[in-house]
């Protein structure tokens, strides 16, 4: 449980204070002027009494349990001490034991014990009007034990919520992980087709060879800014952005891009359907070997669809790569569904439903 560092040594010497209430018992028993066997006895049992209720409370505001062997020396002591301090002992003691039994799983039994046990000290004593007594234990015995439960609830709070904070950390890092893979991805392996293309128009045609490796310099800084964007915790991707950027990637490879049903779609959905567009056209570029690919947009009364389809092959499948993982990820949290797969003809289709 967090709490403050002076509120806790606050709350332990305040705990502390109430060794104030042996003052009573002790200043009725010194009172009398006992013989100095009788009052090193009382000394030495308060003394292992205070420093065992000072030990249980340290415990107790802390994030430990009291120890057996300070409540047993506690308890102990207590009991020494009802025949050299008599009934003032009796009026005071059962606040100390309650409060020590509160948080144990045997505060019904000790709570009949110590009744019983002060209310007959008391009646040896000649004190008749002792009624009262195991009523306000009985009060307090409720109080401590709520107390106790309280503590508890704050305690599993407290862990709740580092783990809600944990959690959420995770999830923020794999959401980074996964946004610098849809990113690089696609940008990565389109700088790849660019250079290759490049250095084959090197001896042939070195204007154009020229000028694809400025489009490499070109997709490299706009990689840059999307992975600065990434970091600062912001980006927006469109989809007619990703349309054309996934023709030009395309074209580039010898693919033929066909769009169809290219409306615009709700807000809500832009971003994913984008998301997928690149990822999509990513496979394509890496796995497909295909000539011509079809991405089919559709609105309707329960939401848009996206379905990419190509002739190529269908080497992966949904799960397998960390590029469709992230986006079935992406999907589910929306409340949509994904499905990629080969086709009976041949070919890969994936196809994405959000509401």
């Amino acid at each position: 449980m967090e709490v403050n560092h002076r509120v806790l040594m606050l709350a332990r010497l305040t705990s502390l204070g109430w060794l104030l209430v042996l003052v009573w018992p002790l200043w009725e028993a010194f009172r009398e002027r006992p013989p100095w066997w009788q009052i090193v006895g009382i000394v030495v049992l308060v003394g292992v009494f205070a420093v065992c209720w000072g030990r249980i409370m340290w415990r107790a505001f802390g994030v430990d349990v009291a120890d057996r062997w300070s409540v047993g020396g506690l308890l102990a002591a207590v009991a020494a001490l009802y025949p050299l301090l008599g009934a003032p002992w009796a009026y005071t003691s059962w606040l100390f034991v309650i409060s020590v039994l509160g948080s144990s799983s045997f505060l019904a039994a000790g709570l009949v014990v110590t009744m019983a046990v002060n209310v007959g000290v008391l009646l040896v004593h000649g004190e008749g009007f002792v009624w009262w007594v195991p009523v306000a234990m009985a009060v307090q015995a409720a109080a401590v034990n709520a107390l106790t439960h309280m503590r508890g609830l704050i305690t599993q709070l407290s862990q709740a919520r580092e783990e809600s904070e944990r959690l959420a950390v995770e999830n923020e890092r794999l959401r980074f992980a996964r946004d610098l893979h849809d990113i690089l991805g696609h940008t990565l392996t389109s700088i790849t087709i660019r250079s290759q293309l490049a250095a084959r128009l090197t001896a042939t045609d070195p204007g154009r060879a020229a000028d694809e490796m400025g489009g490499v310099e070109r997709t490299a800084r706009q990689a840059l800014d999307d992975v600065r964007d990434a970091v600062a915790g912001y980006r927006a991707v469109s989809l007619p952005e990703e349309l054309r950027n996934a023709r030009a990637a395309l074209d580039l490879a010898g693919i033929r891009l066909h769009v169809s049903g290219a409306e615009p779609v709700p807000s809500g959905s832009e971003s994913l359907l984008a998301w997928a567009v690149r990822e999509a056209a990513t496979n394509v570029l890496r796995h497909s070997q295909a000539r011509e690919c079809w991405v089919t947009l559709t609105l309707g009364p329960g939401g848009v669809s996206l379905e990419v389809r190509d002739d190529g092959r269908a080497p992966v499948t949904v799960g397998s790569g960390s590029g469709l993982a992230g986006l079935a990820e992406r999907v589910e949290a929306s409340g949509g569904t994904l499905s990629a797969g080969g086709l009976p003809d041949g070919g890969y289709r994936l196809r994405v439903e959000v509401p």
